[in-house]
């Protein structure tokens, strides 16, 4: 069987927004969520017969349902969603290789692990950030760390399948100490996947309000990285591998979804805001952007798609910058199928110019661990000498690309 496309599904409501969030969701109390899930369920299931014209329906290789808050939905809905989504995977006979769902700490219960779990989920996210208690409150983030440290107990317990923990570094009220015990509980109780975050202070968000007033101190350069090395410690002690920029996983554990991202695979997207990404001929891809107004992705949600061509340099560009997130890196070979050329005559030798940072072992130039934590160097080379490339391309002055 041919390989299918991944799915990301976009649920924008939270039970609360976190004071550092940017993305793209709303707080919904109980009582208002009902319908507005009834609404965006109904517009989901419509972008997916969408697709499935469009695109042809044999169904999805992996499947993230993401947002937002996935188990913030009323549970009634979450089967239908789970419903929805599940034959959409399975079209043709297909069964898709991962099925993640993200879930709050705070919503975790025994019926909602085993409904997953009897609907073909196989792999949960779980958002923690920190089990510290002033960081959680400056961050927003529902529970205290007791509470939600009895929550994950319960998926150590009641969940057979894989599971992952997302962990933040650089939170106001984080400590060494307290970051590396965070890591080394959330081992021991058997996640074989953690995402470690660092801080990213966005535009228009209560935290980055809060930093500006001077009510909340944020972590300089040095205590990050102090906090970054604290938990790394203990994740490598304990068996992880960093495989990605910000991703930890005790080998096999890895996240089939995320490396479709990586690799600049085939992905679609449903629901609000979701981006999607489809090959096009010559190396380049479709970019497919859902529109981030809930109410007009309601109205027509394949109508409210912006599309656009990604392609030439700037394809070749996105393709190295998400290889080299990750160690596996950007195999030569593979790229010169891809678009028809070297990646060194368009990038340069990076791992010549940045041999601490990039590496080449005849197959696949590849970050270093040092390389992994200042990727903006050598990128930011690349990324010059591209378009150099490129304009002596279009004055005939190099290969055309």
């Amino acid at each position: 069987m041919p390989e299918a496309p991944s799915l990301y599904a976009h649920v924008p409501f939270c039970a609360s927004r976190c004071s550092y969030c940017d993305f793209h969701t709303a707080a919904k109390s109980p009582q208002a969520l009902h319908d507005s899930a009834s609404t965006w369920l109904h517009a989901v299931d419509r972008h997916l017969q969408s697709h499935g014209r469009r695109f042809g329906d044999s169904g999805f290789n992996t499947v993230y349902l993401g947002g937002g808050t996935p188990s913030w939905l009323p549970v009634e809905i979450l089967i239908k969603v789970l419903d929805v989504l599940g034959k959409s995977a399975r079209a043709g006979g297909r069964e898709p290789a991962e099925w993640t769902v993200e879930a709050n700490p705070e919503d975790v219960t025994g019926e909602l692990l085993n409904m997953l779990a009897g609907s073909g989920v196989d792999r949960l996210s779980v958002g923690v950030q920190s089990l510290e208690d002033e960081a959680r409150r400056i961050a927003g983030r529902r529970g205290s760390a007791r509470d939600t440290m009895k929550r994950l107990e319960l998926i150590a317990r009641g969940w057979s399948a894989r599971w992952s923990a997302d962990l933040m570094f650089g939170l106001p009220g984080q400590t060494p100490s307290g970051i590396a015990r965070d890591a080394l509980w959330l081992a021991g109780l058997g996640a074989g996947h953690v995402s470690l975050y660092e801080l990213t202070l966005e535009p228009g968000t209560p935290l980055q309000a809060a930093a500006e007033a001077g009510t909340v101190r944020l972590a300089d350069e040095d205590e990050r990285a102090d906090l970054y090395e604290a938990a790394a410690e203990v994740l490598v002690g304990a068996g992880y591998r960093r495989y990605e920029v910000s991703n930890w996983a005790i080998p096999g554990q890895e996240s089939i979804h995320n490396e479709v991202y990586w690799a600049m695979g085939d992905w679609l997207a449903v629901g609000p805001s979701g981006v999607g990404n489809v090959a096009s001929e010559n190396g380049a891809f479709i970019r497919l952007e859902n529109a981030d107004d809930d109410g007009r992705y309601y109205d027509d949600p394949a109508g409210s798609v912006r599309e656009s061509l990604v392609s030439g340099v700037d394809a070749m560009f996105e393709t190295l910058l998400t290889a080299l997130r990750t160690v596996r890196g950007l195999n030569v070979s593979s790229f010169e199928n891809r678009f028809g050329i070297d990646a060194c005559t368009v990038f340069g030798k990076l791992h010549e110019e940045f041999p601490e940072l990039v590496q080449y072992d005849g197959i696949s130039l590849k970050p270093t661990e040092r390389g992994l934590d200042v990727l903006n160097v050598p990128l930011l080379a690349a990324l010059t000498n591209a378009e150099r490339f490129e304009k002596n391309s279009t004055t005939g002055n190099g290969v055309s690309a």
